[in-house]
């Protein structure tokens, strides 16, 4: 099972999302669910660097591991967009546990 981990600070903004495991729906290097999953994870870490020329503190590990640690040293327009990525990533990742609740759970105080 991939679980994502959502820490956030006391005004919602997202702290740290942690991602770990593998959805086991299929053999490895066929598994659509952990494609997915990698794709809207690493695809929105990209995005902020690449489109907000900002660097994301994230580590990458085995077994389907991602940390990201957001800064709280961003400017606030610059913060505000930072959120925003991340939040659509935290929708889409709430997509694919929807339709494939078996293989990925989201722990999040805020649900979409």
């Amino acid at each position: 099972m991939i679980t994502v981990q959502v820490k956030r600070r006391s005004d919602d903004t997202i702290k740290e999302i942690t991602i770990s495991g593998h959805a086991g729906s299929a053999e490895y290097g066929q598994d659509l669910v952990c494609a997915a999953v990698s794709a809207i994870s690493l695809g929105c870490v990209n995005a902020v660097e690449l489109l907000l020329n900002v660097e994301l503190p994230a580590k990458q590990g085995d077994s389907g591991f991602l940390h990201v640690q957001v800064p709280d040293a961003y400017a606030p327009e610059l913060a505000d967009k930072v959120q925003l990525l991340l939040e659509g990533m935290i929708a889409s990742l709430y997509s694919v546990a929807v339709s494939h609740d078996k293989y990925v759970r989201i722990a999040d105080k805020l649900k979409y």
